[in-house]
């Protein structure tokens, strides 16, 4: 399971609102919808994160934490 925890803790750490992302990096795409998902961590395409990872320079691990699956259990 992914979880964009990593993500909401650097914004709230940066002080960079949802508002910032959809309105102030328009160059990446970020529409409303996109944030949402990012905000209910639901799936967002692999061009979402290389441009998140390219406005807050940093690296996937510092927006992604990966989560075993409850539902799945923990078997790999």
């Amino acid at each position: 399971m992914v979880s964009f925890e990593p993500l909401r803790k650097l914004m709230e750490n940066r002080k960079i609102s949802t508002y910032f992302l959809r309105n102030k990096c328009g160059d990446y795409n970020l529409d409303s919808k996109t944030i949402q998902r990012l905000m209910n961590d639901e799936s967002v395409s692999t061009n979402t994160i290389d441009a998140l990872c390219q406005i807050f320079k940093c690296q996937v691990s510092d927006i992604i934490e990966i989560l075993p699956d409850p539902e799945k259990g923990n078997n790999a």
